[in-house]
């Protein structure tokens, strides 16, 4: 019998147990402040109300902020056939307490192969702007993709004036991974930096200390009681790190 011996170091790599992530699929991720469910068409009419003329968050979108129930409609159809041809997949941001839609937000470039994807077109309109329910839809989605879908990398890609969104990045520990110059044209033709952010699944991050380090995960002093009136909204921040959304 003949035995072929290869040099050591420069045989064929080890191989190792191919995994893959699902893709998305419908389904309802309910929060403390928001609820998160599949977007659909009739979302429109009360999608367009929360927007209600909002100019400047819409300016971190790749469109132009609808100014009719029509131009809204047109873009949720574009968005759900980006969805049907497996690009993105769309959730509606529920407000909690009433059950009405008051924003939006996106998986987008999903890897499947590679265990990878996109959280993105996040947007929410003024009953729920600048309240825990903006860094609580990103977590959402956040826990979602790594212990439901199997990913293992999260990133975010966003404008660099957007400093609203690059505050939500430190509350929950993304790592910022760098800058891409002259990236894309925003609507009003003004061209955009673009940066990166990126989360590990914890058993792929090193240390391990959920989803983010220690000093971002410290709860709030008093979190607003959800349906009662507060004098100012809450600020943004995590919620306690016992919750349901946090390892």
């Amino acid at each position: 019998m003949i035995v072929r011996m290869t040099p050591a170091g420069r045989g064929p790599p080890a191989s190792v147990p191919h995994m893959t992530a699902r893709p998305p699929a419908p389904v309802a991720l309910p929060g403390r402040y928001v609820v998160l469910e599949p977007l659909r068409i009739d979302h429109v009419p009360e999608l367009f109300a929360a927007q209600g003329g909002l100019e400047t968050d819409w300016g971190w979108l790749p469109v132009h902020a609808p100014r009719s129930q029509a131009e809204m409609r047109f873009i949720v159809e574009q968005r759900l056939a980006q969805q049907a041809a497996g690009a993105a997949f769309l959730f509606v941001a529920l407000n909690a307490r009433t059950h009405r839609p008051a924003g939006w937000i996106a998986y987008l470039n999903i890897g499947v192969m590679d265990q990878r994807l996109d959280i993105g077109w996040h947007w929410l309109g003024d009953s729920l702007t600048g309240t825990y329910a903006t860094v609580e839809m990103h977590l959402l989605l956040l826990r979602h993709a790594f212990d439901d879908l199997g990913f293992s990398r999260v990133q975010w890609q966003l404008d660099d004036l957007d400093r609203r969104s690059h505050e939500v990045m430190q509350q929950i520990g993304a790592v910022r991974e760098g800058l891409l110059r002259r990236h894309q044209r925003r609507p009003d033709g003004t061209w955009r930096d673009t940066v990166l952010y990126a989360l590990l699944a914890p058993s792929r991050a090193t240390p391990v200390t959920g989803y983010g380090p220690p000093a971002l995960q410290a709860a709030p002093a008093a979190w607003p009681t959800p349906g009662l009136p507060s004098a100012a909204p809450p600020r943004l921040g995590l919620p306690p790190a016992d919750s349901r959304y946090m390892i």
